[in-house]
């Protein structure tokens, strides 16, 4: 095989397409350092398939592509091909020529090519694998493998042997096998939990098993035994339903009397009532109205009181329902993803589906041709008429039997029920008793349930009240807390900036900051002045800046002070030492002139306090400014006193002295530093005071909570007396009923002996045997004409059965085709379904927080008016105060209509209540004729459904079993099944489930346990042939060594050694060499030169042992001096004929040897380009 071509397009400097051809023998590759020679080594290797950046002199594998120069501008692909020449087939693969390429986008998408198919990067490895070619082999040598040689440990050395050798595919299959025996071993753990468990549960479930089936047993005869007892108890109850339909006739008839007399009192009061109602609707309507306008002015007070704190919460709902928006957004797009592969799979399900079905129609549709089933259920037919026959025969037989024997038995039984007939009637008279008595207690219990009720009521009323008082007291204080909080956020908002002086001017606030580091300061003017509310303004407007004066002890802290700011350059700042700042005042008679002019209030100093030490700074600030109501009278005073001094107003406007004016007023907020300290004295007065009324409204509402928590103990109580009240009657009125039906019972049971006893007497026993004998004449004959039918059958069954089964396993496969497909398209659909819920959930999400955000939104741009507001209370107060006026009007007629109706109530009454007693008779028999009818109903349910028994047969004389001894028959049963106790019906097929999955899983067991061997084998097989492959390439390669290495070095003797000869899976291998003069030492000890040559000697003998079809060596005699580089190039010529050689090299020893040079040039900066030149034609024209 020969390496023809490499062509390459955006490889790092190779911009342009550049093709390089490779003739036979030696190819030499030479350029200047950065021309970008050693790129096609790189590119050889990359097209190979190497995974690594880094081997490739880049940070990651975009780094490879083209990035531009100063001309050019980036690519955006590289590209990689190689052409060999594959003739003598030393790869694997039928072409002679072989194209393999190599491409690299820069978003990160990438491609490999075979002869210009796109493959995968495994079949590009296979290709080359155990070829010498490819990653990790010695068919591209730089100078780093020659350094990995001589720097790697001797471990690291045995992967040379290893890849000469090929025994890589071998150590790949034994991870396979290792990792196949660790799945192995865990189902193999897996495998033997089960079968311990499942182990422990056979003996438990096998006499579990057994004590069903005993089960089953007894309540089969159970069941046969109370199919009899149904029987006798519907006979009982067909005979009380006729007694009671009498008495409901009769009930009838008294009530429909009653009821006309009820109907023409009830008429007189009508008119009456409609009017009252009326009356009432409209008080009802007013008050409603009423109350509706109080809750609207409580709002509307609400709502002006709130409106900026709505706003604020408002805002931040916006914010929180914009972030629920984007989260919902991202996760409906996430379901939309799962919704459209869920459709996919849905569609596959139903095409698979259809399929299956159709093939059921067919073999469905062939096999009902055979019309086996008909032939079948004619069989059956016809059994089932022989089986009814032969029963029919039986009966009559058992019959002739039992008549001979009735009239002995008749005198007996005709004997004992006589005296069962007398010990029935004595209990019944005691039944009758215990009635009555109980019936007294039960309408005791009623009378005392309707007073816990009654109490309850009340209880109930005073809770709503309580609740209600509760629920206000919950709002006062949530309304306090909000107020208190707000006023509480402001304090520290203003606390705060105080604190930090962000409100004062630099100099100032940097000397505040830092007054700690200084002596003799007091603070700012504002600290010291106490002013009433409503001068502040004024005083703030009059002191400006000077509020934030410092006042200093002396002229010594004030120097210290102002060189403390010069050297941090902390800005500048106004200091009033105390010991020098003098007063100023006013000429008295000045002011006793502007005292008597409207608008005066004061000078500015004797509004304001201020301590005693301070006393001068305050006049000296303050003792020359007058403080007025407004302009215009400041303006008055001032032209009185002829401008001699300033005056301000309170609202901030001022009078200069000379007669100028400064006033107005700005959009920003920002407020003077006394203002601020004003405000924040009076919030630290006002969150007290709400505290205060916080902690009250706070006592009042755990006041009302510990009273409604009272009344709510005292309702439980009461309602638990209730609900016990109510057990009691309850089981009264359950004991009632039972003693009702035995009563009931014993009457019927009386009744039946009596009834039992007159037929027995009138029985005719030879009349009956007469029939009896033609009865069963005729079945014998239908007997054999029905057995004739049923072999005519089989014979004609046989013939088709065999079709029908051919069939049958046919429609059995595809059915259970069709199932698992079902099942599969019903758990697609199910999830596709949750999906579609989910994704509905989140878009009903997003639309109510859509609606919620627009509402917020659309609430925060109105604005609520004040005076709309008060408009619109005044509006509904006067509303309020008229209809209250006729409301008390309504009132006064509507008492009197009352009168009236409460007069035809009362004769209304007393006709009711003859009627009730009536119907109350007439309910008691219909409830008492319903409860026989549901119960022969019930009856009659179970015989027909249960036993297929009509309920018009039940006069059959065979039928009458004694009743004792059925129900002592189920009495016994019952006690043998209670004596078996707790039994699990579903253990008989568990027990048989879990023996079947406990022997299938010990066949399991068994083979995993053969597969883990014959895995381990395996692994012992491989590990021998790579020991036996890496000993033979070893003692080639030394040998090798050992000769190649006199032939380099002119002499000396080398020898590879194993660390550990035996263990040849793990061993090492020491290079131990002895050049020409010197004693053997290791490669550590050499020189570099030494080493260099060393490690070339051993890629030699490799390539001597195991040749190669083309090899690239990068500069890898480097290292080497002229007269080695000399003889490596020499010992490159002799494998000429075995090995192409493309040497990458700046040696001009190696140059002379190639036989074709190839110039890698930039003649454009960054973009290398190819030169090349034939040294045989040359030698030749030299010659």
């Amino acid at each position: 095989m020969q390496l023809k071509s490499i062509e390459i397009i955006g490889f790092k400097s190779f911009a342009e397409k550049t093709k390089i051809s490779f003739p036979n023998g030696m190819t030499g590759i030479v350029g200047p350092n950065g021309s970008g020679k050693s790129n096609i080594a790189e590119a050889i290797r990359w097209v190979l398939g190497e995974q690594s950046a880094k081997n490739l002199r880049g940070s990651r594998m975009p780094d490879v592509i083209f990035s531009g120069s100063a001309d050019r501008r980036a690519l955006n692909m590289a590209a990689v091909t190689l052409l060999l020449d594959n003739s003598d087939h030393y790869l694997d693969s039928p072409f002679t020529e072989i194209k393999v390429a190599r491409k690299l986008f820069r978003n990160g998408d990438s491609a490999y090519f075979i002869n210009e198919k796109q493959c995968r990067l495994k079949d590009v490895t296979n290709l080359f694998m155990d070829t010498g070619i490819g990653q990790g082999t010695l068919s591209i040598i730089s100078q780093g493998n020659v350094e990995e040689i001589f720097n790697s440990k001797p471990v690291d050395r045995r992967s040379i042997i290893e890849n000469v050798a090929g025994v890589y595919k071998y150590k790949r299959q034994k991870t396979t096998a290792q990792t196949e025996i660790l799945q192995t071993s865990d189902n193999l753990n897996r495998v033997n939990d089960i079968i311990q468990e499942l182990k422990s549960r056979l003996a438990p479930l096998e006499e579990q098993s057994s004590q069903a089936t005993d089960y089953l047993d007894q309540k089969k005869r159970l069941a046969e035994f109370e199919k009899k007892q149904l029987i006798l108890t519907a006979k009982d109850q067909q005979a009380a339903i006729k007694q009671t339909t009498d008495q409901l006739k009769q009930s009838q008839q008294i009530v429909s009397k009653i009821q006309k007399e009820v109907d023409q009192n009830e008429q007189s009061g009508n008119a009456v009532k409609q009017e009252l109602s009326a009356g009432r609707k409209q008080i009802d309507d007013w008050n409603a109205e009423i109350l509706a306008i109080n809750t609207k002015i409580q709002t509307l007070t609400s709502q002006k009181q709130l409106s900026t704190q709505e706003n604020s919460f408002k805002n931040a709902d916006v914010k929180r329902i914009s972030d629920q928006i984007s989260a919902t957004t991202a996760k409906i797009h996430e379901l939309a993803q799962k919704i459209d592969k869920s459709a996919t799979a849905i569609s596959h399900a139903q095409d698979s589906l259809r399929t299956g079905q159709a093939g059921l129609v067919a073999v469905e549709k062939a096999a009902k041709a055979n019309n086996v089933p008909a032939i079948e259920k004619k069989i059956e037919q016809l059994r089932s008429q022989y089986v009814d026959l032969m029963q029919e025969q039986t009966a009559i037989n058992n019959q002739l039997t039992m008549s001979q024997h009735d009239q002995n038995r008749l005198a007996e039984q005709a004997k004992s029920q006589k005296a069962r007939i007398s010990q029935l009637t004595g209990k019944l008279a005691d039944g009758q008793k215990q009635l009555t008595e109980k019936r007294q207690q039960l309408a005791q219990s009623k009378a005392d349930l309707a007073a816990v009720q009654e109490k309850l009521a009340h209880l109930k009323q005073l809770l709503t009240a309580k609740q209600a008082t509760v629920d206000q007291n919950q709002t006062e204080w949530l309304n306090a807390l909000k107020v208190a909080e707000q006023a509480k956020a402001k304090q520290n908002s203003l606390q705060a900036l105080h604190d930090s002086y962000r409100n004062f001017y630099r100099g100032p606030a940097n000397l505040l900051k830092n007054k700690a580091h200084l002596d003799g300061i007091f603070g700012p003017v504002s600290d010291f002045l106490q002013v009433d509310s409503q001068y502040v303004k004024a005083i703030d407007t009059a002191l400006g800046s000077q509020a934030q004066h410092i006042i200093v002890k002396d002229n010594a802290a004030a120097s210290n002070a102002i060189k403390f700011m010069t050297a941090n350059r902390y800005g500048r700042v106004t200091l009033l030492p105390v010991t020098v700042i003098k007063p100023r005042y006013l000429n008295r008679s000045l002011v006793a002139q502007v005292e008597k002019f409207p608008g005066y209030i004061g000078v500015g100093a004797s509004l304001v306090t201020m301590p005693e030490q301070f006393a001068d700074i305050n006049e000296s600030l303050l003792g020359t400014t007058i403080i007025a109501d407004n302009l215009d009278h400041a303006i008055a005073i001032s032209r009185a006193i002829q401008h001699r001094t300033r005056i301000v107003s309170l609202d901030g406007q001022v009078v200069n002295a000379g007669g100028s004016l400064t006033g107005g007023a700005n959009k920003a907020t920002n407020q003077g530093v006394l203002i601020n300290q004003t405000e924040l004295a009076d919030l630290q007065k006002a969150t007290q005071q709400m505290g205060n009324k916080l902690a009250a409204k706070e006592t009042q509402l755990a006041e009302a909570k510990n009273a409604l928590q009272q009344i709510q103990e005292a309702y439980n109580r009461s309602r638990q007396r209730a609900f016990e009240v109510q057990q009691g009657i309850n089981h009264q009125a359950a004991d009632l009923k039972l003693l009702e039906t035995a009563i009931a019972t014993e009457t019927r049971e009386v009744e039946a002996m009596k009834l039992a006893l007159q037929n027995a007497q009138n029985l005719n026993s030879a009349d009956q045997d007469t029939d009896l004998q033609k009865q069963k004449a005729a079945i014998q004959k239908q007997l054999a004409a029905n057995n004739q039918a049923v072999l005519d059958h089989q014979a004609r069954l046989g013939r088709v059965r065999e079709l029908a089964d051919e069939y049958a396993k046919k429609r059995q496969s595809l059915h259970d085709q069709v199932v698992v497909t079902k099942e599969q398209l019903q758990q697609y659909q199910d999830q596709r379904r949750s999906l579609d819920n989910q994704l509905l959930q989140l878009n009903n999400q997003k639309t109510r927080l859509t609606t919620q955000l627009q509402d917020l939104k659309a609430d925060l741009q109105q604005q609520v008016d004040p005076a709309q507001l008060d408009e619109q209370i005044a509006k509904q107060t006067k509303r309020q105060a008229a209809l209250s006026a006729d409301l008390n009007e309504k009132k006064v007629a509507v008492d009197r209509l009352d009168q009236t109706y409460e007069k035809i109530q009362n004769a209304i009454r007393t006709a009711q209540l003859n009627l009730n007693n009536a119907k109350y008779e007439l309910k008691a028999t219909g409830t008492k004729l319903s409860s026989l009818q549901q119960a022969i109903s019930v009856s009659y349910t179970k015989l027909s459904e249960k036993y297929s028994i009509d309920p018009q047969v039940l006069g059959n004389p065979k039928w009458n079993w004694d009743a004792d001894a059925v129900a002592g028959q189920i009495k016994m049963l019952k006690m043998g099944i209670e004596e078996i106790g707790p039994v699990n019906i579903s253990a008989i097929q568990e027990f048989h489930d879990v023996s079947d999955r406990y022997n299938f899983l010990m066949k399991q067991q068994q083979d995993l346990l053969t597969a883990k061997n014959h895995l381990t084998a395996t692994m012992g097989k491989m590990d021998s042939t790579i020991a036996s492959k890496f000993k033979q390439t070893f003692d080639k390669v030394a040998n090798s060594f050992s000769k190649v290495f006199v032939e380099m070095f002119g002499g000396g003797e080398a020898k590879l050694v194993l660390t550990d000869p035996n263990d040849m899976l793990t061993t090492g291998i020491e290079i131990m060499v002895k050049p020409p003069g010197k004693n053997y030492r290791s490669l550590s000890l050499l020189s570099g030169g030494e080493k260099a040559l060393t490690a070339i000697t051993l890629l030699f003998a490799i390539i001597r042992v195991s040749p190669v079809p083309f090899c690239i060596l990068d500069e890898a005699e480097a290292a080497l001096d002229p007269f080695n580089a000399d003889r490596f190039a020499k010992y490159l010529k002799r494998f000429g004929d075995e090995t192409q050689f493309i040497v990458i090299t700046h040696r001009k020893e190696t140059m002379i040897y190639a036989d074709t040079l190839y110039g890698i040039t930039m003649q454009e900066s960054g973009v290398s380009k190819v030169v090349s030149v034939s040294l045989d034609n040359l030698k030749t024209e030299v010659s």
